[in-house]
């Protein structure tokens, strides 16, 4: 655990505190804080701090495609879990191993599928003109749009499988008893099924959001420069613009969000819980 995080963090650390040499690499014991003063502020032509619009863009764009590709994730997942949870055990084990399918190859190649799928003179596009649905290709390739396709595409099975975990032990009765009661599918859906696995669809946003947030392969090879995301902004610092600090900073920023994101997921659960304890008080 400490060799594996903690030291890897405290290098980090210790990197984004030193200043940058000019063809990489850090002057060790040179500290200052300039480079998290870089990842917001920037130095106008008479040397007063202006708001560095550029990087705040590109970390609010991807907060943004990461809530989407949540969004987008649970609304694949969790039907597709609750169609699992309820097959016999023999059909269960089958749509398990269709689930964990992309977890067999390497998220590269199946990008490149995606690409060969949606180029403009891609699989999609030639299926579309020739039926005369289009006049010409949509352009797909290199937008947010398919940066978003491809990372639900990617983090699904990370939705699916703690929902499905959660409803695979769901007593059915509970569904039965609502529609006794008068309770109509949707309503009983709603109000018995989603609360009991509410556990499940909470380790879903986690296990998809983080990962979606810091993505960069995927914004890299399906939306190119037009949907830079702060794991590509933190890429180019390291490796192109050979500014290590300002790429360290940039690391701790994005785990500042990451944090703040799990804060205010627990705080929305303790709200919940006590506006439930206020209901039965």
């Amino acid at each position: 655990m400490v060799v594996g995080v903690v030291l890897p963090m405290l290098v980090l650390a210790v990197v984004s505190l030193s200043s940058p040499l000019d063809f990489g690499g850090v002057a060790w014991g040179n500290f200052t804080a300039r480079a998290y003063e870089r990842v917001v502020f920037d130095r106008d032509w008479d040397g007063s701090r202006v708001l560095q619009h550029g990087y705040i863009d590109i970390f609010a764009r991807s907060v943004a495609m990461a809530l989407l590709t949540t969004a987008g994730c649970l609304a694949v997942g969790f039907p597709t879990a609750l169609f699992m949870a309820t097959r016999s055990r023999r059909w269960k084990a089958a749509l398990l191993i269709l689930v964990t399918i992309p977890f067999w190859t390497c998220v590269v190649v199946q990008m490149y599928g995606w690409i060969i799928i949606i180029a403009d003179n891609g699989l999609l596009n030639r299926i579309l003109t020739r039926a005369s649905f289009v006049q010409g290709p949509l352009g797909l390739l290199y937008t947010d749009f398919a940066t978003v396709i491809g990372l639900v595409y990617a983090f699904t099975p990370f939705m699916i499988l703690p929902i499905f975990a959660a409803l695979d032990d769901f007593d059915w009765r509970l569904l039965e008893a609502a529609y006794d009661l008068g309770a109509h599918k949707p309503a009983a859906l709603v109000h018995v099924v989603v609360p009991c696995c509410r556990p499940g669809i909470m380790a879903g946003v986690g296990l998809v959001f983080v990962p979606a947030l810091g993505s960069y392969t995927i914004p890299g090879l399906l939306g190119g420069n037009h949907a830079f995301m702060i794991g590509n902004l933190i890429d180019f610092q390291f490796a192109g613009g050979r500014d290590w600090p300002l790429g360290a900073a940039m690391s701790f920023a994005l785990l500042a969000v990451v944090l703040l994101a799990m804060l205010a997921s627990r705080l929305g659960s303790v709200l919940q819980r006590q506006e439930r304890m206020h209901e039965f008080a």
